[in-house]
């Protein structure tokens, strides 16, 4: 066995894990850390040599893994979110990329000082931008309104749409006559949409009826899925070239929105394996460089990666949101996010590869100066996009809105006291009966079943990070609290505890399948309840350095409250739970339940 491979790919995935938890513990762009990772791995210690180590294989794997992300990315694309932002997406993905390409070659080709087929090639290959930069992006973010939908359809298609074109541009351009370049690139540009959704959506009819008609065992489903995937990308490939990543996305895309089984479980496989993936890729990127390559970049190629930031992708989002209702901070944000990635890099290297095996003059700088913009566009957008959000207040990194599970008595009052603190709440019941009650006392309401299929399509996540299950039904909480933590976290998910009783039954719900225990021990649904129906109310009090914590509780003493939760300084939200107890301190407002 070859001990330095196996060094290199336990480095890959170690370093590539750690990278992506010391960004989340710093609430910094993952991809900057797994670049800087990739460094010091290639060219600085020599670890890893991913063209050595992998050879003929290192392309291939690099494909398979960019389709399995764009598989995932396809099951994220809701169609309802591409109805409200269709026509901005439909012209990102049309006018955009033409406008991109024409301003890119141009400015490569005065920038760099490269032949007219060489320009025409790279600016092609500039029109990739890329989910697997995109996408951590927008999870760091988290921007407002359809300005988020709008980057994931952008780059879950651009990515398949924008190789297929450089793909066509390459053959056009080594063509022997206009004529046939022409017909070359109109003819593929077809097939590749054709084949796309005549493979595309039978794999995912196939993936679909298998799983409700139980054809394949469950500890199957997700291998059969990513099989399925896989075979899909290299027989689409064989057909016609590079359009494999075109038809993996029609696949994910049908697999998302179908009505006819639940893909919960591949959802939650294919996020864990695309964070591994990403991890990789972006090592295995940074590793490739070498110093030698740094010899072809220059000060134009600096002027280049300039105009492509504060010209070319402005020109494109302002041409492609001509008539839309997009504000000017929208259009900005759009503007700002344009990083180039892994596809971008795989593309340059199979073409330089050929270019120079014809013997064509200056195809040796292309791929040095695809890398500096890959490096380039990641800093700048992944360094800036999150403080531009703020500025422009698109941002919702640390949102502390409330989606509350019961329209009772308890989640009003509470709601009530948050909606004062200026924290948004939305109350769902699937009674009507009990929704009318919060309605008239104005608070946010949806009348829906929490565990319908739809019920997350009506919610309206902005400004949402937590969830609280506030009913009378612990099996109907935990099951809310396990389905709304793929959106929340686990954290973040919190429900009604059980009565304290060290002799448990045996049917009650174990921790790991519920949401966080809310408030105390005994602080049950009925033990509340019954409370308020004896007088007990929910009310805010602001802590001040003359009156502190212990005057609070002098002041309550023999009223046996509750603390609830707290309001800090900065307006976040802390909620008491029974494992972990809040020390209230000056400046910040208690929420707790009192007895008159």
């Amino acid at each position: 066995m070859n001990e330095h491979l196996v060094i290199g790919l336990a480095a890959i995935i170690f370093f590539g894990v750690t990278a992506q938890y010391v960004a989340w513990r710093l609430k910094l762009p993952s991809i900057l850390l797994l670049l800087i990772s990739g460094f010091v791995l290639g060219p600085i210690s020599g670890l890893l040599s991913p063209d050595e180590q992998f050879g003929e294989l290192l392309f291939p794997a690099i494909s398979f893994a960019v389709a399995i992300i764009l598989f995932e990315g396809g099951l994220s694309l809701k169609i309802r979110e591409l109805k409200m932002t269709s026509g901005v997406v439909r012209k990102l993905v049309s006018i955009g990329l033409v406008t991109t390409f024409i301003l890119s070659f141009l400015i490569s080709k005065f920038t760099l000082d490269i032949p007219w087929v060489l320009a025409i090639l790279f600016g092609a290959i500039l029109t990739v931008t890329g989910p697997t930069v995109v996408l951590p992006l927008l999870m760091l973010i988290r921007p407002k309104g359809q300005i988020g939908s709008i980057l994931k359809w952008e780059g879950i298609l651009n990515d398949p749409i924008g190789a297929l074109f450089a793909v066509l541009i390459f053959e056009a351009v080594v063509s022997a006559s206009v004529g046939q370049a022409t017909t070359l690139f109109l003819s593929g540009f077809m097939i590749t949409i054709f084949l796309g959704a005549l493979m595309g959506l039978p794999a995912g009819m196939l993936v679909a009826t298998s799983l409700k008609h139980h054809w394949i065992p469950e500890f199957l489903n997700n291998a059969f899925t990513l099989a399925i995937v896989i075979t899909l990308f290299a027989v689409s490939n064989l057909i016609q070239p590079e359009s494999g990543l075109f038809s993996v996305t029609v696949m994910g895309i049908y697999l998302g929105n179908q009505r006819l089984v639940s893909i919960r479980n591949i959802v939650g496989f294919k996020e864990d394996l695309r964070v591994l993936l990403l991890s990789s890729l972006f090592i295995v990127l940074a590793a490739r460089l070498q110093f030698s390559d740094l010899q072809q970049i220059h000060i134009g190629s600096i002027i280049l990666l300039i105009m492509l930031v504060v010209v070319v992708r402005p020109a494109a989002v302002w041409l492609s949101s001509i008539g839309s209702n997009l504000s000017w901070q929208e259009r900005v944000f759009l503007s700002s996010m344009a990083p180039r990635g892994i596809v971008a890099a795989a593309v340059i290297s199979l073409f330089a590869v050929r270019l120079e095996s014809m013997g064509i003059e200056g195809s040796e700088i292309l791929a040095p100066n695809m890398f500096l913009i890959i490096v380039g566009t990641i800093l700048i957008y992944g360094l800036a996009a999150r403080p531009l959000a703020k500025t422009l207040h698109l941002s919702d990194d640390n949102p502390q809105g409330c989606v509350i599970l019961g329209s009772n008595i308890l989640s009003i009052a509470l709601a009530k006291a948050l909606k004062a603190e200026g924290i948004s709440t939305t109350i769902i019941d699937a009674q009507w009966a009990n929704i009318k009650e919060a309605r008239m006392e104005g608070l946010n309401t949806l009348n829906a079943n929490i565990l319908s299929e739809t019920v997350q399509e009506k919610i309206n996540f902005t400004g949402m990070g937590k969830f609280l299950a506030l009913t009378s039904n612990l099996e109907l909480n935990s099951l809310a609290c396990i389905r709304f933590s793929d959106i929340f976290g686990l954290k973040e998910v919190y429900q009604l505890g059980e009565p304290e009783d060290k002799d448990k039954p045996a049917q009650w719900i174990p921790d790991d399948l519920s949401g966080v225990a809310l408030f105390g021990p005994n602080s049950t649904y009925n033990e509340l309840i019954k409370r308020i129906h004896h007088g007990a109310k929910v009310k805010r009090t602001p802590l001040t350095k003359d009156f502190s914590y212990d005057d609070y509780k002098t002041q309550n003493e023999g009223k046996n409250p509750v603390l609830l939760c707290i309001v800090t300084e900065n307006k976040s939200l802390l909620y008491v739970t029974v494992n972990k107890k809040i020390q209230p301190k000056p400046g910040q407002v208690i929420i707790s339940l009192i007895d008159s």
